[in-house]
């Protein structure tokens, strides 16, 4: 916005607009007559231009946005003196949590600013302001609304509250007391003052100082913007509870993250176990009562085999026939489901027993999965035997930063060198390890299926089959069989590698003491759904969480059991079955017992970001990232309309909140 001091640039508008005008006047060749129209045009022109930098509303527009920002951020602020967190805010955090509350009012106060301008621009006049002060009135009382959600459900203003207020039930949760609507009407008038108040104070100031101070105003704005990101960068690598857990107070507030430029220059994120206890766990309660735990008189030594992105319908005697053939012999959950569609939260709700919306406040809180404690307690030797990374997704700090000596990853070029090195790799260290007389833990983690890769001598079992995975091929019409088969094919020289370690432990005599457990992290979906989606991460169908698992538990029958079973199922039947746990099981998990056949609708998919739940019928109720409800039925059809049920959602919604302080 021109003033004084761009008097100069002004000047050149003007000098480059009668050039621009003339040299048009001469294509026409009118050079006289058309040479004064265009030094009239360039005035006008230069007029509106220096209207615009002199307009008092613009400048007031611009008072009244630092204003309202300030304000905004005041409010921000005092959410976080009313939340929980005052015991991990250390001076750092909390000039974070300002940086961030002053440069996030300022986002959201932009819509109200650009109208503000938009009227002044075509009709300088006070009306601009007033609308602007409306404008910021009503988003500050949406962040205000917001933050009461918040402090109910931990997440902020979406689809779901939308359609719960709509939806029957509504009545019977949201059901107050007279009072508490009065005291509700008086915040929001309260408000409605402050912004009021605001316009008034933006008058005074420019009636005695006529200043918008727009330098100083954007350059403390994009200076505190700059700070917040950089330090939420660190401290989201080094898990600092403060800041991690203080932005999420923020509604739709995403700052930056880059895990892997913290690495190339080379810092190194805490997973050393006694620096992970230093902080305290901020807004995390888990378990949610003290473990009470008695000396098992039998400890079985643990093997949990999985696969990434396993298809159920390669659970065949041609495709897996080693799995099949096990599969026959013990015990087959025919309807399972992963905890998401993707692997981060598939095998944090594996091992957690809990819903990877917890991730961030565990990572940042340092907790461990209880799981892992209480073998370290128990004194099993774990072994952990990846085929990718454990550095991305960081499985080495969330899931197993108390394992001294982890392994971290598995030497090769390729998922199938790598798959078949730490096959044979478990198999020789399992003699080793089975001689120091302690029970033992192993974790095998198979990539071959994820990565559909094969050399050309192995790609022909089941044929037609693609050479490689070519994305650009597929569409909804696009037959599946050959990239089908191509997947096949891996799963086949995958059933091979598990298939020696099965033969291992029965030959050996091991199975008799080993409890065995084999699923998926997530599935891959091949256009099931004829819907045109391929792979993982897309959905929330049955394609894409619906995986196999087969278990074996020494000296139980077999069977086939057809109810559905979750992963949040799997570490609370080890803990209570076979560790020692005596606890309810909803003191540190979200599952039931995997011979518990009741209802698990309500069953909770996903990340803290985009998550579904699938209820009755398979239902999915999923909501986006960008905080829409969108519903589908089982075959991703969507179901337009569709009226929640306000009691089962606020039901669920509590159940899923049960591990945060309140």
């Amino acid at each position: 916005f021109p003033t004084r001091r761009s008097s100069d640039l002004i000047s050149d508008i003007r000098a480059w607009s009668i050039g621009w005008f003339i040299e048009r006047s001469h294509q026409d060749k009118e050079l006289v007559s058309n040479a004064t129209i265009a030094r009239q045009r360039s005035n006008n022109f230069y007029m509106k231009i220096k209207g615009i930098g002199q307009n008092q509303y613009v400048k007031q527009n611009m008072l009244l946005f630092f204003t309202s920002t300030l304000l905004l951020s005041l409010m921000f602020i005092s959410f976080l003196g009313g939340s929980i967190l005052g015991e991990i805010m250390t001076p750092w955090p909390y000039f974070f949590y300002a940086a961030s509350a002053l440069s996030h009012a300022a986002c959201l106060m932009l819509p109200s600013l650009l109208l503000g301008l938009l009227v002044s621009f075509i009709r300088p006049c006070r009306y601009s302001l007033w609308l602007q002060t409306f404008i910021s009135a009503l988003i500050c009382i949406a962040c205000f609304l917001d933050n009461q959600v918040y402090a109910i459900y931990r997440f902020h203003i979406n689809g779901f509250i939308i359609n719960m207020l709509l939806g029957p039930g509504a009545n019977e949760v949201f059901n107050f007391d007279t009072a508490l609507y009065v005291q509700e009407l008086a915040y929001l008038l309260g408000i409605g003052a402050l912004s009021v108040l605001a316009y008034w104070l933006v008058r005074l100031v420019w009636r005695f100082r006529q200043r918008s101070y727009a330098t100083w105003g954007l350059s403390l704005i994009v200076g505190m913007t700059l700070f917040a990101h950089v330090s939420h960068i660190y401290g989201s690598f080094m898990s600092v509870a403060g800041i991690v857990q203080s932005a999420k107070l923020l509604p739709y507030y995403f700052p930056t993250t880059s895990y892997s430029l913290m690495n190339k220059l080379g810092f190194h994120s805490p997973n050393n176990l006694a620096v992970l206890k230093q902080q305290p766990s901020g807004s995390i309660l888990y378990p949610r009562k003290a473990l009470e735990t008695e000396s098992p008189k039998n400890l079985p030594n643990i093997l949990i085999i999985l696969i990434d992105s396993w298809n159920k319908r390669t659970l065949t005697s041609e495709t897996m026939p080693h799995l099949y053939q096990f599969a026959q012999e013990e015990q087959w959950y025919t309807n399972h489901k992963s905890a998401s569609n993707g692997t981060r939260s598939g095998v944090y709700g594996l091992f957690y027993g809990l819903s990877c919306y917890y991730w961030e406040e565990f990572d940042a809180a340092r907790m461990q999965p209880l799981f892992i404690r209480r073998l370290l307690n128990l004194g099993y030797d774990i072994g952990i035997y990846p085929s990718a990374t454990l550095e991305n997704p960081n499985f080495a700090k969330v899931l197993f930063s108390q394992e001294p000596s982890l392994r971290r990853s598995t030497p090769g070029k390729t998922s199938l060198e790598r798959d078949e090195r730490l096959t044979s790799d478990y198999l020789h260290e399992l003699r080793q390890r089975s001689q120091s007389g302690k029970p033992t833990f192993s974790f095998l983690f198979y990539d071959l299926p994820h990565s559909f890769q094969l050399p050309k001598e192995l790609n022909q079992t089941f044929s037609p089959a693609w050479d490689y995975a070519d994305y650009t091929r597929l569409n909804n019409d696009t037959d599946a069989r050959a990239f089908f088969n191509l997947y096949r094919n891996t799963c086949y020289q995958t059933d091979k590698f598990i298939g020696r370690v099965l033969d291992n432990l029965k030959v050996s005599g091991g199975l008799d003491n080993t409890i065995v457990l084999v699923t998926g992290d997530h599935g891959q979906e091949f256009n099931e759904n004829k819907h045109n989606y391929w792979g993982h991460n897309s959905n929330f169908s049955d394609a894409q969480i619906g995986v196999p698992l087969i278990a074996h538990f020494p000296k139980q029958e077999s069977k086939q059991i057809k109810y559905c079973t979750t992963h949040y199922d799997i570490i609370p039947t080890l803990m209570h079955n076979y560790l020692g746990v005596k606890n309810a099981l909803e003191d540190y998990s979200m599952g039931k017992l995997l011979s518990d056949s009741s209802s698990r609708t309500w069953h909770l998919v996903g990340s803290n970001l985009n998550y579904a739940f699938i209820i009755e019928g398979d239902t999915i109720l999923e909501k986006t990232a960008e905080g829409n409800l969108d519903v589908y039925d089982p075959k991703m059809k969507p179901i337009p309309n569709y009226k929640m049920n306000a009691k089962k959602f606020n039901e669920a919604m509590a159940r899923l909140n049960a591990f945060f302080k309140h």
